[in-house]
């Protein structure tokens, strides 16, 4: 096998391997307060929708990337405004962080996969 080639699978190869490693955000989670959100695609990224409870319906984040940090904009339903943030992959938990002024971020809740 050429130097080339060998250079090539072993991209290749890589790349795989960083594809097969990503933790999936798609799926159901459990809220802080043991509400369901689906995370699923839409547009070019991802969408979470509250599956249950007072706030069933409405889109809470659009968020974008290959993980396991998906930055993006997160929305508090009980103040209906929206802040830039992101969404963390790790393992059965899935952290949503939201910033005030794009410059103070901290994590407002952690979810759970059911």
């Amino acid at each position: 096998m050429t130097l080339a080639r060998l250079a090539l699978v072993a991209v290749f190869s890589a790349g795989l391997a960083g594809a097969a490693s990503a933790e999936a955000i798609t799926g159901d989670w459990l809220t802080e307060n043991g509400e369901r959100v689906t995370v699923a695609p839409c547009g070019n990224g991802y969408c979470s929708t509250v599956a249950t409870g007072t706030y069933k319906g409405q889109r809470i984040a659009e968020v974008s990337g290959a993980g396991p940090e998906y930055p993006g904009t997160i929305t508090d339903p009980r103040a209906g405004k929206t802040y830039k943030g992101s969404m963390t992959v790790r393992g059965d938990a899935l952290d949503l962080k939201g910033c005030l002024m794009e410059m103070f971020c901290k994590t407002v809740q952690s979810w759970r996969r059911p």
